[in-house]
């Protein structure tokens, strides 16, 4: 075995270091931009292969992306969804995130992904919007297809989110654009991850959108 010293200096040390946003925060703000009413430029947003296939996914159901200076990107919403074949890859995130956005086109989304990722459980967001009068085609796991009608009815929906925060998360993300808006419960075992959904909801209210918890004795 070989050893190497480490590097050192011989005097101070000044740099300047961008530390780019999380994946969890970049991928919840592409679905919010994609979702908005007028274009939006998120900064400090995280390069990587979930981030890109979420790029990429959102571009197929009519969003635009504009590359800025200084790494900041311009997310153009489209006039409306149109219903494209999604690459979720491994991410959880467009597993879980895009579905309702795919409720929201008219016309079927097919999303497949990496061969490991058909072992990544979705059953309960899909089941939630199944509740939400969207008609879903193998709702068990990858791979499935969302039949969006142009809308989703929105409403009451109960699902078992014990297995992810994701699925909350999923739902309340688009669920503004719902036409009753979203009565979400989860009801099930432990809530795991409940920091990701306090991101997902301080985003939310950041961009207007109303918001009310339960007492805890009615469920999350």
């Amino acid at each position: 075995m070989t050893s190497a010293a480490a590097p050192a200096s011989a005097g101070p040390l000044s740099a300047t270091l961008v530390v780019p946003g999380s994946k969890s925060a970049t991928a919840r703000g592409y679905v919010l931009a994609a979702l908005a009413e007028q274009p939006s430029v998120l900064t400090g947003v995280l390069d990587s292969r979930d981030t890109r296939l979420m790029r990429a996914a959102l571009s197929g159901l009519g969003a635009g992306f504009a590359e800025l200076p200084h790494g900041a990107v311009r997310v153009t919403p489209p006039a409306r969804f149109t219903p494209a074949p999604v690459q979720v890859g491994l991410a959880g995130t467009i597993m879980r995130f895009v579905p309702p956005i795919a409720a929201l086109a008219e016309g079927a989304s097919r999303f497949d992904g990496d061969a490991e990722a058909v072992a990544r459980p979705v059953a309960p967001l899909l089941d939630g919007l199944v509740q939400a009068r969207v008609r879903i085609q193998h709702p068990a796991s990858l791979p499935f297809v969302v039949h969006g009608t142009g809308g989703v009815r929105g409403g009451a929906v109960r699902i078992d989110a014990s297995a992810s925060s994701q699925f909350v998360s999923g739902l309340l993300l688009a669920g503004a654009r719902f036409e009753q808006g979203l009565d979400l419960r989860h009801q099930g075992g432990t809530l795991p991850s409940r920091p990701h959904i306090e991101l997902t909801v301080a985003m939310l209210r950041a961009r207007g959108c109303g918001w009310r918890r339960r007492p805890r004795t009615a469920g999350w």
